[in-house]
């Protein structure tokens, strides 16, 4: 008999030892960090925050040199004006240096012929007296005739000079100003990528490049964490994925944490997994678990990724 009971005390103490802690969901804190990079690759002349610097959005972080892209901004800018000049001159016609010179022709042409009337009419007289002869009066007429036809030509020069160029050729130059027009874009749009801003309010938690290093296209300089990047990752053993839902809140515990911290579950994964090895829990090991992630209700709280968290719901 006292062999049965100590049997039976062995086995309700093996019981109560597997028996699971209620110590809630076990998870951690997570982060998806920005990692600001340049579009293009160059040295960098500056940086301006530091590791643990808070932000704010739009706040300038880095510059690359931009002596290249200036030039080249500079360059589409001066393309721009003479597209621009050359569009003005075929919409006004010719310049008024060069219609001078056609009214002076004109002019010309107009006293000349003020001689040539008054020289047939003298001329047509004297041949009917013998004093002239024929010949000369037909050199008067053709005079006179070439005159008529130098004004008609100078009037009609004077007129053409005035009107703009053809059609064709005033929209192939509206079209030259608006290919300028997108590449002084590029270029001023290429010279701002050399300054890079913060796509988002937040803390700067590491800077990998120093001034006078050369950055690859692409490659972060620093990292940033926007506070509302950060979430909970939790991991529910299956038997009791039921209890949990999408939107539903959970009260959250961690060292040296306020109490009353709450988040609210946004992600429940639908695949079973093993629990991962950095969840310390004897319980826990080896079980099938779900994942579940939770974003903090007040992500002012001073939250660090990798911190270990407990979660339950919240009645």
């Amino acid at each position: 008999m006292p062999r049965m009971k100590t049997i039976l005390l062995a086995a309700l103490l093996l019981v109560a030892c597997n028996e699971p802690s209620n110590t809630g969901l076990l998870g951690y804190v997570e982060a998806d960090y920005i990692y600001a990079a340049p579009v293009s690759a160059g040295r960098i002349i500056e940086v301006v925050v530091k590791r643990g610097d808070s932000v704010a959005a739009g706040a300038k972080l880095f510059t690359l040199d931009a002596t290249d892209e200036t030039a080249k901004r500079d360059q589409a800018a001066a393309a721009l004006e003479q597209a621009k000049a050359k569009l003005a001159d075929l919409q006004t016609g010719d310049r008024p240096e060069e219609l001078a010179v056609i009214q002076a022709q004109l002019d010309a042409a107009k006293a000349s012929m003020t001689l040539s009337v008054p020289r047939v009419e003298r001329r047509r007289t004297m041949v009917k007296t013998n004093i002239v002869g024929v010949e000369q009066v037909d050199e008067a007429e053709a005079a006179l005739l070439a005159d008529r036809g130098h004004i008609a030509e100078y009037t009609a020069r004077l007129a053409a000079a005035k009107l703009p160029a053809r059609a064709d050729q005033i929209a192939a130059a509206e079209h030259a100003v608006n290919e300028a027009k997108s590449a002084l874009a590029a270029a001023q749009w290429a010279l701002d990528q050399r300054q890079v801003t913060a796509a988002a309010a937040g803390r700067i938690e590491d800077v990998y490049f120093r001034p006078g290093e050369e950055a690859n296209a692409g490659a972060a300089v620093l990292q940033l964490l926007p506070p509302s990047n950060l979430k909970l990752r939790l991991y529910v053993p299956e038997p009791e994925l039921g209890r949990y839902k999408i939107g539903q809140r959970l009260a959250i515990a961690c060292d040296g944490c306020a109490a009353g911290q709450t988040a609210t579950i946004s992600f429940i994964a639908t695949a079973a997994e093993f629990t991962p090895p950095v969840i310390y829990s004897r319980e826990s090991r080896a079980k099938l678990v779900h994942l579940i992630e939770a974003r903090p209700d007040d992500t002012a709280l001073p939250w660090h990724p990798g911190q270990p968290i407990e979660a339950n719901p919240v009645p």
